[in-house]
């Protein structure tokens, strides 16, 4: 049976296949009868569904990561798509699923973001940040686990080689930054941005779904970043003690605001520097993510309502279509005045 994909899904159209779970939760109407609300997905993006009827089975044998045969209405609910299942079943073998289908994954090929960040080590004259970088790139697990690994469950990057999409533009990023303003150290910058983000690697898990850790939960990547370039900076006792703490420094703050998760807000340039160019670069991601995934067909150029930013968003025609035309020309435009 051919895929139909989330991106394809069409309200009024009737669909059967396969999608992973992303979500699962027994609600209940305003009558108090429970009904089954779940969050689908596959690699090209995710919809909200529910099962009225005799989802009691279902209920009991999924788990969010499973993948699933479903057979469903594209409805709609405040605007927006959603799937009304009729029934649901656990993929088994036999219908040939590969995760692949389900995981969404950056368009662009993650081994030439790890080029960059390895040309940005290359390009170091601090002999101790140079060495310890070079030290992960020798080492086949971390960047094999580095290039695959998504940059959030869900708000920027959240897609198979997020973390190293998001990591190599925050580096070109910084390396402007760094040429831009006098001052900068640009070798603790550009080492401090290649692994602001590094404890991603412990704080998510992404086989099956993208969730947090156990220890993810209970520490966050900021604190799991610090603790892992703590370990590998036990490999060189030469690495200077001062130099130590501006790294960890940076990495600690990168955040920005206590109340953002950063345990201690910038207080060195190159901090602040990677603090806003960090935030930038996750917008930007995010902007885009709404502007493909929400647009809106009543109103073309816009997307609809999105909930989290609490705003709609002008994102501009769709490829090909013409723009809005341009306003008429004010007082003294046009008319010959100088």
């Amino acid at each position: 049976m051919a895929k139909t994909f989330i991106a394809e899904c069409r309200e009024g159209q009737a669909v059967t296949s396969f999608f992973l779970v992303r979500a699962k939760e027994i609600r209940r109407r305003r009558n108090g009868e429970p009904f089954l609300s779940l969050s689908l997905g596959d690699r090209t993006g995710e919809l909200p569904a529910v099962m009225w009827e005799g989802f009691q089975e279902a209920a009991a044998s999924l788990h969010d990561g499973d993948v699933v045969k479903v057979q469903a209405t594209v409805g709609s609910y405040q605007g927006e798509r959603q799937l009304q299942v009729q029934r649901i079943r656990l993929a088994s073998e036999e219908d040939g699923v590969t995760l692949e289908d389900f995981l969404p994954r950056s368009p662009r090929d993650p081994a030439l973001a790890l080029d960059v960040l390895q040309a940005a080590s290359r390009r170091m004259l601090d002999p101790h940040l140079r060495a310890l970088l070079e030290d992960l790139w020798a080492d086949a697990e971390f960047v094999r686990a580095f290039s695959d690994a998504p940059a959030a469950k869900g708000l920027h990057h959240a897609y198979l080689g997020g973390l190293v999409e998001h990591t190599a533009s925050v580096v070109a990023l910084c390396e402007v930054m760094a040429t831009h303003y006098e001052g900068v150290d640009r070798d603790l910058l550009v080492g401090s941005a290649i692994l602001h983000d590094v404890g991603k690697l412990r704080e998510l898990q992404w086989r099956g779904t993208f969730e947090y850790t156990d220890a993810g939960r209970l520490l966050g990547h900021i604190t799991q970043g610090v603790l892992f370039v703590e370990e590998r900076l036990r490999k060189f006792p030469d690495f200077p003690p001062p130099r130590r703490d501006q790294l960890l420094h940076n990495i600690l703050s990168h955040h920005g605001e206590l109340e953002w998760g950063s345990p201690k807000r910038p207080k060195t340039l190159e901090a602040v520097i990677l603090h806003h160019v960090e935030n930038l670069d996750g917008k930007v991601n995010q902007f885009q993510a709404f502007g493909r995934e929400h647009r809106d067909p009543e109103r073309p150029g816009w997307t609809t309502y999105i909930r989290v930013l609490d705003r709609y968003l002008y994102v501009g025609p769709p490829p090909g279509e013409p723009g809005p035309a341009p306003p008429p020309p004010g007082p003294g435009e046009g008319d010959g005045e100088p």
